[in-house]
């Protein structure tokens, strides 16, 4: 699977953003997969969701293998961003939360990334 782009599409920005601040802000994501990975295997992603410009890029590299929370198979995954969607996370993402919840929701959200 190394090489190939894996799709993560979120229908609602509050999913992608709940998504962002619990993992993707701390460089994580839990890959779900039947599939024995390898320690050190990458992945490269693009993360879209409405209300994003465009799609992000980034590249995530298996660190562990085991069960999440919910008891689902998968490998744990560190996460970078490319440099264009860091510096649009960076630049623009706070903007966008703002935006979308207004000055006090959006202050409160953006200081959790």
């Amino acid at each position: 699977m190394e090489n190939d782009i894996i799709q993560i599409e979120y229908r609602k920005f509050s999913s992608f953003l709940k998504d962002y601040i619990k993992n993707f802000s701390r460089g994580h994501l839990f890959l779900i997969s039947d599939e024995e990975r390898s320690l050190g295997e990458t992945f490269s992603f693009s993360i879209e969701a409405e209300g994003l410009e465009k799609p992000l890029s980034a590249t995530g590299k298996v660190i562990s293998s085991g069960k999440n929370e919910s008891g689902e198979s998968g490998v744990e995954l560190e996460l970078v961003f490319d440099e264009e969607s860091r510096k649009f996370i960076d630049g623009n993402l706070k903007k966008t939360v703002v935006r979308r919840y207004g000055e006090f929701w959006g202050a409160k959200l953006s200081a959790l990334f």
